[in-house]
């Protein structure tokens, strides 16, 4: 599911926009001066998914919706109330909407004054709106603003908020990418075996690795931990694959001769020969993509065979077909990967590969005393960092159900960088099936890309 629509009213207390997506493209880009919101309106968003009441709270504006490609809507607006008792009292409310495609509305309303924020800092959302619940009860029946239980307008309101998240999921690429203190590393993926059969679930890591992991890097660059996380996404495939290996492997000799007893299809010579070919081209891709080991080479056939040896190349093809599948998913990522950093202009000199230890490692291409040697990530240019970080969330962090909200991706960026992001965005959603918003002022992101280009009241 994609953003279709944003609408916001009296952002600042002066700026409206209507926000239309690019249909006929996965991405659209934002254009405006500094100051007119942009970075704002994609806070927004996150805000409101991730229900951030007190983010939502310091934000001055009226009324803000997101619109879904599956017409369903999101709303959130700002309601001052006037009370007429003998002091005036003014309350404001953050009054939330879920509207879904059947015209089903799910609401739920909180107030925001500045004797609540502390409390919701404090306890949290979910256990303010129970004691808030609590006091409710408590109150007389005649004092009571609500007919319905608040935590129940809010178990209902978020239950949908949650489904919203699920089928889109927006990831944010603020403009500060370097340093994070609270980088956040996607760790809630989970690999199932389904398509082999298995209920086993593979979890990337368990919570206890999980936090010794992300606590041991807390003071680090985020290039830093991306390439970590990348050696981790490459670990679980080389894990998944051991299983699947293991699997097959100690029931081959059965299934095998199972086979040649009942099997009256398989392949002739000549189809054992291209596949045994496609076979060793597909190892070396995955060699090259750092995911497999060197050295170990496919099976050859013998010059003479008879049908029991076409059946075992046929069944040992399937089988290695099958095993290696489970490389293709994130194959195809870091090749994507590899060959943006390495085809463009952005890393001045240097080459990166994927080592099967470290995992992302950059040699310079030429030097004067002719030796390879690592370049550090930390000593990549800031730039090169950018690059590096924007690439990785968009192409690792991403499925079919992603939303990515690029804040001006040209800070650190040489002008012919900048020239060349939109087309390399272009394969990297066309892969990953994502949709991407950026909100940029540079004309040179958008270069030539003039049908992507959403103006806000600026031309």
């Amino acid at each position: 599911m994609k953003i279709k629509k944003i609408d916001v009213i009296d952002l600042f207390d002066y700026y409206c926009y209507k926000i239309e997506m690019k249909e006929h493209d996965s991405i659209s880009i934002i254009h405006a001066p500094n100051g007119y919101g942009k970075t704002t309106v994609f806070k927004l968003i996150t805000y409101l998914l991730d229900f951030d009441v007190i983010s939502m709270s310091t934000i001055p504006f009226k009324k803000f919706t997101v619109e879904l490609s599956d017409g369903s809507m999101m709303c959130v607006e700002k309601v001052i109330l006037e009370e007429d008792k003998p002091h005036r009292f003014i309350k404001e409310i953050l009054s939330l909407k879920i509207v879904k495609e059947d015209g089903k509305i799910y609401e739920f309303s909180l107030p925001i004054s500045s004797q609540v924020l502390p409390g919701i800092e404090e306890y949290g959302i979910e256990e303010y709106i129970r004691r808030m619940e609590i006091r409710r009860r408590h109150s007389p029946v005649e004092e009571r603003e609500e007919t319905i239980n608040t935590e129940k307008k809010y178990e209902r309101f978020k239950e949908q908020l949650d489904i919203i998240r699920e089928s889109c999921e927006v990831n944010f690429i603020d403009s500060n990418r370097l340093f994070s203190s609270d980088k956040q590393i996607n760790r809630k993926e989970i690999v199932r075996l389904d398509k082999f059969g298995r209920e086993e679930i593979v979890r990337k890591t368990s919570n206890r690795m999980f936090n010794e992991y992300q606590n041991s890097d807390s003071e680090n660059e985020n290039i830093v931990l991306d390439a970590k996380d990348i050696l981790h996404k490459i670990q679980l495939a080389r894990q998944i694959y051991s299983l699947e290996s293991e699997k097959k492997d100690r029931n081959f000799p059965d299934r095998l001769v199972e086979y040649v007893d009942l099997t009256k299809e398989f392949f002739s010579d000549i189809q054992v020969a291209e596949q045994l070919e496609e076979l060793e081209k597909k190892r070396l891709e995955l060699e090259n993509a750092g995911l497999v080991l060197s050295g170990k080479k496919t099976l050859a056939p013998t010059k003479s065979i008879d049908d029991t040896m076409r059946k075992f190349y046929t069944l040992y093809i399937q089988d290695t077909l099958e095993k290696l599948s489970v490389y293709d998913k994130i194959k195809n990522k870091l090749e994507l990967f590899i060959d943006i950093i390495n085809t463009r202009t952005t890393f001045s000199n240097k080459y990166m590969r994927i080592d099967n230890e470290r995992g992302v490692v950059f040699e310079p291409i030429e030097s004067k005393s002719g030796k390879k040697h690592i370049i550090p990530l930390e000593k990549l240019s800031s730039g090169e960092k950018h690059d590096f970080i924007m690439f990785y969330e968009l192409i690792f962090n991403s499925d079919g159900t992603s939303v990515f909200l690029i804040d001006e991706p040209e800070i650190s960026l040489h002008v012919a960088w900048q020239m060349e992001f939109i087309s390399v965005l272009e394969r990297i959603c066309e892969l990953n099936g994502t949709q991407a918003i950026v909100a940029t002022h540079s004309p040179d992101i958008v270069n030539g890309h003039d049908d992507l280009l959403i103006s806000l009241g600026v031309e």
